[in-house]
Order: structure tokens, then C-alpha cells, then sequence
């Protein structure tokens, strides 16, 4: 079961879960519908939306939540940085040398 869920910050800076959801699956359409509960429940989209890099959430999210800006969250893009990074090296290296072999 995935877990999804709402925080956000109040008047006093604090933390504070407005909800949560579980789901099936990651699909766009499982959070569709949970995106569009909390939009039922409460009324108001709210004004920024942080998230992984998960491209189902963020179709469903520009889907149902017009109003509201999508973010990325830093943290999850840190932690897969240095394998990004390597990949890139390991291709450079990879042409590098056959660019000189031929």
C-alpha cells in the first residue's frame, strides 16, 4: 500500500496533516481520485504541492490542482544525484574511448 500524505504548515509555522490517503498502485488515476477526495473534503486547492519525482502523481496533480504550483522536492533529488551524475560520467568515458579507438 502506498502511503500519501497531506501536510502542510499553519499560522504558527507548524506542521500540520490536513490528511492521508493509502493506495493500491501509483497510477495517475489512484491519485486522481485521491487528489480529487481532498479537494472534496476541503474545499480549496492548496498553494504549493511538494512531491517526489513520480510522473503519475505529477500528471495528476496538474490535472486536478490548476491552481496550484508543483514542486520538487530537493531531498529526493539529492539522494538520486550521485547515480545520475556517474551514469553520465560512465557514458562520457564510454564514447570518450571509442571516439579514440576507431
Amino acid at each position: 500500500m502506498i502511503f500519501v500524505p497531506f501536510t502542510g504548515v499553519d499560522n504558527h509555522k507548524q506542521c500540520v496533516t490536513f490528511g492521508a490517503g493509502l493506495l493500491f498502485n501509483e497510477t495517475t488515476e489512484s491519485y486522481k481520485w485521491l487528489l480529487e477526495s481532498f479537494l472534496k473534503a476541503h474545499k480549496k486547492q492548496p498553494k504549493l504541492v511538494l512531491t517526489d519525482q513520480d510522473p503519475s502523481m505529477k500528471a495528476a496533480i496538474s490535472e486536478v490542482f490548476t491552481d496550484s504550483r508543483h514542486r520538487l522536492c530537493m531531498w529526493h533529488i539529492m539522494k538520486k544525484l550521485p547515480t545520475k551524475v556517474l551514469l553520465i560520467y560512465e557514458s562520457i568515458l564510454r564514447s570518450f574511448f571509442l571516439f579514440h579507438l576507431f
